[in-house]
């Protein structure tokens, strides 16, 4: 096993690589510096890269001195819209954007672990992959999508990836075997009555009443057409309508957002929706138009890559460091798009300093990370690979 210590030479660069892109975030789909920045260094590594991924993702590629397997590692490279708080040297220059998820710091380490593999190329029994993936944060369908559907999985034997996360101190690790997050679908409601004066409602048909009872109907759907044994969300986020006090408006939108860890759950929520909405809205004598905006499809990890996965990181860094889930995250992750198609495991890596008092949590505005835990990252990259390929 390659341990932590024995990569302290590449600490420096891996931080120095994260402060420079943290710096200078851009949102998905238009990471063109980072892209570049990103290209650079894999040629300067020695791998062959192909650029051009859902518009500035990309993919070096380094084979072995044996022929073997083909795993890949995946990182995101894309920030979000969001003003940064933080004091510190390398605070955003980009008015608005923010890698307040901490995708800076998954293409930093996957950047120190390609650096590594660049230097000890004898000890690659197979082919390695190395994908810095665009736009994890949408615009929908996500960048994981084009890596997907242009093939670039199709030769491919195992799939792994990670995300630092503020909740957890730095350097620990948490995998869930099986359904590990949700499809983060986004829907959209248009109810449209009849405006009118508000001091004769009867005289139009109230959207606004109507939106009211969808609301509370589309909710009834979790607790009343859901089993209880199997998670799923329906949250209504946005409501907009109106423009005085003594108006009936013609329409009313409502905006949110459905998660579920399961396929036949969710195509179920998207017929019952149409189902609720078009009948309240008639009962209303209103009609409603309702858009499901799909995203990614749930998350889940191979039982067998878990193990796999755990067993390394028990090693690495200590079995008191090292949580096996047994609840999902109702977050959503576009690495789903390459779990149903190949087999491997995604994990959270722990980022926060151990001394932090309040803790600010990914997308925040205040959010970062320790340092220190870039390295415990790029070992695990290394140490999957190494073992894989060896298996």
């Amino acid at each position: 096993m390659i341990k932590v210590t024995d990569l302290k030479n590449y600490e420096n660069y891996i931080i120095n690589m994260r402060r420079d892109i943290h710096k200078h975030p851009e949102t998905g789909f238009l990471e063109f510096r980072t892209s570049k920045l990103i290209k650079k260094e894999l040629i300067k590594f020695g791998y062959t890269v192909t650029t051009g991924i859902g518009v500035t993702g990309l993919i070096g590629k380094l084979v072995g001195n044996k022929k073997g397997k083909t795993v890949l590692l995946r990182a995101d490279i894309d920030a979000l819209n969001m003003q940064e708080e933080n004091d510190v040297e390398y605070k955003s220059v980009n008015d608005g954007i923010m890698h307040s998820c901490g995708h800076d710091t998954h293409t930093a380490m996957l950047l120190g672990a390609a650096k590594y593999f660049s230097e000890h190329q004898e000890m690659i029994k197979g082919t390695i992959k190395l994908v810095f993936q665009s736009a994890e944060e949408g615009p929908m369908p996500g960048g994981g999508s084009f890596v997907v559907n242009e093939g670039h999985l199709d030769d491919v034997d195992a799939v792994f990836g990670l995300h630092i996360t503020s909740e957890d101190i730095a350097g620990t690790i948490k995998v869930k075997k099986g359904p590990a997050m949700a499809a983060p679908d986004e829907f959209k409601i248009e109810v449209i009555g009849v405006g009118t004066h508000a001091s004769a409602p009867q005289t139009g048909s109230d959207p606004v009443l109507a939106a009211s009872e969808i609301i509370v109907g589309i909710q009834k759907i979790i607790s009343r057409s859901i089993s209880p044994l199997s998670s799923a969300v329906i949250s209504a986020t946005t409501i907009h309508g109106g423009t005085a006090f003594n108006i009936i408006p013609e329409s009313v939108k409502i905006g949110g957002t459905i998660r579920t860890l399961d396929k036949k759950v969710r195509s179920f929520i998207f017929e019952r929706m149409k189902t609720v909405t078009t009948n309240i809205a008639a009962a209303n004598d209103c009609s409603a138009n309702l858009e499901i905006i799909e995203a990614y499809p749930p998350l889940i990890n191979d039982p067998l890559m878990s193990d796999f996965v755990l067993d390394i990181a028990r090693r690495l860094v200590g079995e008191d460091n090292v949580n096996e889930l047994h609840e999902p995250s109702m977050g959503g992750e576009d690495f789903a798009y390459y779990l149903e198609k190949k087999p491997g495991s995604f994990l959270w890596l722990g980022g926060r300093n151990k001394n932090q008092k309040t803790i600010y949590y990914n997308h925040n505005p205040k959010f970062d990370i320790d340092e220190s835990s870039l390295i415990v990252g790029t070992a695990m990259h290394i140490n999957i690979v190494n073992e894989f390929l060896n298996k």
